[in-house]
């Protein structure tokens, strides 16, 4: 049916007499009618004589049976989904037919059906009812209606042509030509010519099924004691197979005469759907360019049929305020509308959304100063911090959209947002996030999986909220069982920001004058077999590890006997160093012999950082020469969670004294545990670790070509996803090139490629385990440009 036929409304010419001998004869049912306002069908409410209050639809001439037929079994489709949503009930006939056919005085065929009467007043004739809670109450109601017709179909879902399908949008833009007013003319062919290069074909990216795509304020009931409830929603003529997006949007689109924020409307509107049908991110983008054209269709629709001779017949009161909320919500723009609409559902705000869909940067140094008033001068990356808005896989993309290979943060390392880590958070989020003092399947089982290829004395978890929490919880427990307070560990080493493990970590206080050490820590010279003392010797191991027994000796004659050696196996902090074979083993026997513990820190080194699931194996630590293991940071992929493993025998023993210390609220939660499990799947099921020892092998291949050319680089090494690279000014003297590792971090960042330091002279290059050589490539053509920049 061509548009222009579909503007002629041409209603069926049936007078009420007429109607009520054939509902009696057909129906059964008599009593006083009242005509309704309605667009294309005849519509009637009788109410009956027997108490029952109905409504009679007889069909335009040009309606089709499938359209009636599809009506009818989506609305049982609707009560069977979902039974106490307020929908009309298909009353059947005499006959037991869900609709009669009729003629009229012509001889022209129409088919008649009844339907259950639903009591309430029309919401747009209820200047109460205009408020925010009745458009989030109707959204609410929305998303229930096409969350009940998600897997309803009929095959005549896609041909039910009307003008206000907005899918079909272009077909009236032959119209705009009968808008008198320039200037509102001007602006429909601006939103129709948007609409055909950007909005229709996001749209057809959007989930689509069949919707009631006619839930405006005219089709809304609300309860006439209280006008934020809606009680029912009629009218499905209109309904058809099209994105969801178009039912928000037409809920969205009644206004009262005092509004003049179309956002806000549809921010509630939506907010309301958004919680009983989800919504995804395309289409929550998407809601401004479609109520713009939904928007500019109505005006286009009022403006045309007031052209015609139906002028004197409205079947739409107040219609002015489609242009004039049309051109508000134009005025307001888009990239206000979309941060607005994704807060409202708590969507991340990507920075600003530009007019075609991209991203904006917001004012910088607005932000900047936000943050510094409300967080304080917290420490961040680079001079300029980088204003991130969002990540996936490998990479990080700026509030501008810029993209950043991330070659530093090593908190998501199977990759940025994966997607089964975050479904398991949001699966296990919407069933129950309580903690550890309830048992829970999830944790139990992390706790069983997590320890099965570990030795019968690593057997136990106590879990945290990060690695910091864990770092301090083991050295507490080793100092309670030990009833000592020493610790040994590596120089420069960085192990939290409690205050127990902060004197744990003298990369924070190391350069300080030495009456102003911890006085009960101890620190073992780093085993540097680049630049240490015996870098060349055939026995460094030994000579390296003989450091532990003056520490301990020393620890002694203070009064502070060593409780534990705490070691990041990756010797992350001290430079990324690669200690000789069996060092670990031999400064681990010589602590366990002076009756401390042996914490192996793998808060950065495990979970398959370094080519094996755990660092310390990687780097030929014992088994039995463990006592406890620390995880963080990449346990959870980005979510909070933090493990202490050791045997249960230690943990009872701790646990029989200081029982009110093990309990976290939020460590172990099953959220937390959820999305452990979820690393632990993926790291499987993509064979990562394999597949990290094999890149990461790649990687440093390709940097020691680079070595070749750039005498800069002093040294490559490390495992698996693990690599430091360390700059010198001079491969004779080996001078730390602390200058030229500062510009080459920043010019890194000016190339898009997000490094960090260990030391002051050396890179550490820890990208996510999903790299692929492409991924290898792109760093190593930027690094390369970089060091020929800097030479």
């Amino acid at each position: 049916m061509s548009t222009d036929a579909l503007l002629l409304r041409n209603l069926p010419n049936f007078s009420p007499e007429a109607t009520r001998r054939l509902v009696a004869t057909r129906y059964g049912i008599d009593g006083a009618y009242r005509q309704l306002a309605s667009e294309r069908d005849l519509s009637w409410r009788i109410e009956g004589t027997d108490g029952r209050d109905v409504v009679v639809k007889i069909s335009n001439i040009g309606e089709p049976e499938g359209v009636v037929d599809m009506q009818v079994k989506a609305l049982k489709h609707i009560c069977d989904r979902d039974p106490t949503l307020p929908v009309p009930r298909v009353v059947p006939s005499l006959t037991g037919v869900p609709y009669e056919w009729i003629e009229d005085e012509h001889g022209s065929r129409h088919m008649m059906r009844v339907l259950s009467f639903l009591p309430g007043k029309i919401m747009e004739q209820v200047e109460e009812a205009f408020s925010a809670a009745t458009r989030f109450n109707i959204g609410v109601m929305v998303g229930r209606l096409a969350y009940a017709l998600r897997d309803f179909f009929h095959p005549y879902a896609g041909s039910n042509a009307h003008l206000w399908d907005i899918s079909r949008a272009l077909a009236l833009r032959p119209q705009i030509a009968k808008i008198s007013d320039v200037g509102l003319r001007q602006l429909c062919e601006e939103i129709f010519e948007r609409a055909e290069r950007f909005t229709l074909p996001q749209l057809s990216k959007t989930r689509r099924q069949v919707v009631h795509q006619d839930s405006h304020g005219g089709n809304i009931l609300v309860d006439p004691n209280d006008c934020t409830s809606p009680v029912g929603i009629i009218d499905f003529g209109d309904m058809g197979h099209n994105s969801i997006v178009a039912d928000i949007v037409t809920a969205s689109e009644t206004f009262s005469e005092f509004d003049d924020d179309p956002i806000a409307y549809l921010c509630d509107v939506t907010s309301g759907f958004d919680s009983t049908y989800p919504l995804e991110e395309n289409e929550i983008d998407l809601l401004f360019d479609a109520l713009l054209l939904r928007l500019a269709m109505a005006t286009v629709i009022v403006e045309a049929r007031e052209a015609t001779d139906e002028a004197g017949i409205p079947h739409i009161e107040n219609a002015g305020h489609y242009p004039r909320m049309m051109e508000l919500l134009s005025r307001q723009g888009r990239p206000q509308a979309v941060r607005r609409l994704r807060q409202a559902c708590r969507f991340p705000v990507h920075g600003a959304i530009s007019n075609d869909g991209g991203h904006l940067a917001t004012d910088y140094d607005v932000l900047r100063h936000e943050r510094e008033a409300h967080l304080g001068p917290i420490w961040h990356f680079y001079d300029k911090p980088l204003h991130i808005t969002r990540a996936r896989g490998a990479w990080m993309y700026g509030a501008d959209a810029t993209a950043y290979l991330d070659v530093y943060n090593n908190v998501p390392q199977i990759g940025h947002c994966h997607p089964h880590v975050a479904m398991a958070i949001y699966r296990q989020a919407n069933a129950l996030n309580t903690n550890t003092r309830y048992m829970c399947d999830v944790a139990v089982e992390y706790a069983a999986r997590l320890t099965a290829d570990l030795p019968d004395h690593l057997d136990a978890c106590i879990f945290v909220n990060s690695g910091s929490e864990a770092n301090d919880l083991a050295m507490q427990i080793a100092m309670s069982l030990s009833r000592r307070d020493g610790g040994l560990i590596i120089d420069q080493a960085y192990h939290g920001c409690t205050e127990l493990t902060t004197a744990l970590s003298n990369e924070s206080w190391r350069q300080l004058p030495a009456d102003e050490h911890p006085n009960r820590i101890e620190t073992l010279a780093a085993p540097d077999m680049y630049r240490g003392l015996f870098s060349r010797d055939p026995q460094a191991a030994a000579k390296y590890a003989a450091d532990a027994d003056r520490a301990i000796a020393v620890l002694r004659e203070r009064g502070h006997p060593p409780a534990a050696f705490m070691v990041d196996t990756a010797l992350c902090s001290s430079g990324v160093l690669r200690a000789p074979e069996n060092y670990f083993n031999l400064v681990a026997e010589k602590v366990r012999s002076a009756g401390a513990f042996v914490i192996a820190d793998e808060v950065q080194a495990g979970c398959g950082r370094m080519g094996t699931f755990w660092g310390f194996r990687a780097n030929g630590l014992k088994d039995e020469n463990i006592d406890f293991i620390t995880m963080g940071k990449p346990v959870g992929n980005g979510h909070p969670l933090g493990v202490v493993i050791l045997s249960s025998d230690l943990m009872k023993r701790f646990v029989n004294g200081t029982y009110p210390l093990l309990f976290s609220t939020f460590g172990g939660n099953t959220v937390a545990c959820a999305a452990g499990m979820a690393v632990l799947d993926v790291l499987e099921r993509e064979d990562l670790i394999k597949r990290a020892a094999v890149i990461g092998e790649y990687l440093r291949q390709e940097l020691g070509r680079l070595a070749e050319q750039h005498p800069v680089i002093g040294d490559v090494r490390g495992l698996g996803m693990m690599t430091g690279v360390e700059l010198v000014t001079d491969r004779l003297t080996k001078e730390p090139a602390i200058t030229q590792t500062e510009r080459l971090i920043d010019d890194m960042l000016a190339r898009n490629i997000l490094i960090g330091k260990s030391t002051p002279n050396t890179l550490k290059l820890r990208p996510p385990l999903i790299w692929s050589r492409d991924e290898v490539d792109i760093f190593i053509s930027a690094f390369d440009d970089s060091l020929r920049g800097h030479q």
